[in-house]
């Protein structure tokens, strides 16, 4: 990567590690590109605009170079003089001013539809299996994002997202404008002025843990509900109802993944597993099917699947083994 030269946009849109930077989706390539434009000043305005590109933002943000404006005007000027020979002063004079205003309309129209998709843009951040990641918004809002989720957002609107998968919030309370901020699921939406909570969209459910402060919950069934501290809701698409409403002494084992480890609280071996699956992408079959219910209580990282799977095996006296591209459990 780093010795590859980048002297055009397709140089930039070719490398897949520009695009992981520019969609702020690989931390390692996030590092990279952030130290290669710090130390390459003079091709920072090429790497934007090929990162708008790959944004959806087609108009470039610089503006038109003076010297290319003073050789269409000079042009313009050479085809007004050419006329001034067969027509009145005075009505070349308001051929002119026509020009002038209609050339002053088309830059306006220009500028306002640039900014208006630029406004009207989307972002968004995505994390790989194995991976989170942190993120600020422009509001002051923190997020960490879990491995293989995503975030979406518009450009001049970062108080209204959609996630895909996991991800811990703490909204940053706007207590002059006391403006609402908005997590889109599809299964519900969150409605929240300024707390933290976690929500988590997988398994064909949305499932809603409030840590602190209080929120509102609109599912797709047109009811709605309040959550206070401690509350834990999961709510089914399939059914169309709240499935689990349950205050939780301890809030570590459903908001832990965000420091590195999952936590099992008397876990089956199905379940600790299917949370291993989440988080690093892999898959599991049951040699012996009696394994599924063998009771796991404990915590192992999130950072390192050898680590972790290793901790599984020792605390449920299992093996594991990879064969081809799932892995096998078996009873020992």
């Amino acid at each position: 990567m780093a010795k590859r030269t980048y002297n055009t946009i397709h140089d930039f849109l070719n490398d897949s590690s520009f695009k992981n930077w520019a969609h702020n989706s690989q931390l390692s390539d996030i590092s990279f590109w952030d130290f290669w434009l710090k130390n390459n000043p003079l091709k920072k305005d090429i790497a934007y605009e090929a990162r708008d590109i790959l944004l959806g933002i087609n108009f470039k943000k610089t503006s038109i170079p003076e010297e290319k404006l003073n050789i269409e005007w000079n042009k313009l000027e050479t085809k007004l003089k050419a006329t001034q020979n067969k027509k009145n002063n005075i009505l070349n004079k308001k051929y002119l001013t026509l020009i002038s205003v209609a050339a002053s309309i088309l830059i306006l129209i220009s500028v306002g539809i640039y900014t208006t998709f630029l406004n009207s843009s989307y972002i968004t951040h995505k994390t790989a299996y194995g991976e989170t990641l942190d993120l600020k918004l422009k509001d002051g809002t923190s997020v960490t994002l879990n491995s293989n989720s995503s975030i979406t957002y518009k450009n001049n609107n970062v108080r209204k997202v959609w996630l895909k998968g996991e991800a811990y919030f703490k909204v940053n309370k706007k207590e002059t404008t006391n403006a609402k901020f908005w997590v889109n699921t599809d299964d519900l939406k969150v409605e929240v002025y300024g707390t933290e909570f976690n929500v988590n969209t997988k398994k064909e459910k949305t499932k809603v843990y409030l840590e602190e402060g209080s929120i509102w919950l609109t599912m797709n069934n047109g009811k709605s509900k309040k959550m206070i501290p401690g509350n834990y809701i999961e709510y089914s698409s399939e059914y169309k109802k709240i499935t689990v409403d349950e205050k939780l002494i301890s809030n570590e084992e459903k908001t832990s993944w965000k420091n590195g480890k999952l936590i099992f609280n008397n876990y089956t071996l199905e379940e600790a597993l299917n949370k291993v699956t989440d988080t690093y992408g892999v898959n599991f079959t049951y040699k012996n099917p009696e394994t599924k219910a063998f009771l796991i209580t404990g915590i192992v990282p999130t950072t390192n699947l050898d680590i972790c799977l290793n901790a599984i095996k020792k605390s449920t006296n299992i093996i594991i083994k990879k064969e081809n591209t799932k892995l096998v459990v078996y009873k020992k």
